[in-house]
């Protein structure tokens, strides 16, 4: 059985406030991270962006130093924002992952082979290896997904930051 998606109750949670347009299909048909960090799409208002913009935009208007932090964060959100961006269209240019799971089953036999050379008490330490490239390779097995879910996520924190309002 596959692993939980990790980042698709980010994008749930985050969707109350903006919504990714287009929506993240699963499973990912045609779709690339540039659907999200291309510039032709902008995430639309979710259910709670207008009042979230109201009440943030009357207590951060409050004193000078509301202001200044809702400035350091709009910041934040913005730098995130570009990071993720980025990560995902790196993420997405990846052929496949095969490459990397040739890899890490290559690891994971050598470490099995190993176990039977070492004394007992590295062999733990081998096996936690082992279930770690294990682990990685079951997570890159749906990596086209991941990184669509990582750049509606930029797309997601790139509309919400002007609820801070920058000066």
């Amino acid at each position: 059985m596959p692993p939980p998606d990790p980042l698709a109750p980010v994008v749930q949670a985050l969707s109350y406030l903006a919504a990714p347009n287009p929506a993240v299909n699963n499973p990912v048909g045609s779709q690339q991270p540039s659907d999200w960090t291309g510039g032709s799409n902008s995430a639309t208002d979710g259910p709670l962006y207008t009042p979230a913009q109201v009440l943030l935009g009357l207590i951060l208007g409050a004193s000078a130093d509301l202001t200044s932090l809702g400035n350091g964060i709009n910041s934040a959100l913005t730098g995130v924002a570009a990071a993720l961006a980025s990560l995902a269209n790196e993420i997405g240019d990846l052929e496949s992952a095969s490459g990397a799971a040739t890899v890490l089953s290559g690891l994971q036999t050598v470490l099995g082979l190993i176990q039977g050379f070492v004394p007992p008490s590295a062999a733990g330490t081998l096996q936690s290896a082992g279930t770690l490239f294990g682990q990685l390779n079951t997570l890159l097995s749906d990596i086209t997904l991941e990184a669509n879910e990582i750049a509606a996520i930029s797309q997601q924190l790139t509309a919400t930051a002007p609820l801070f309002p920058a000066a």
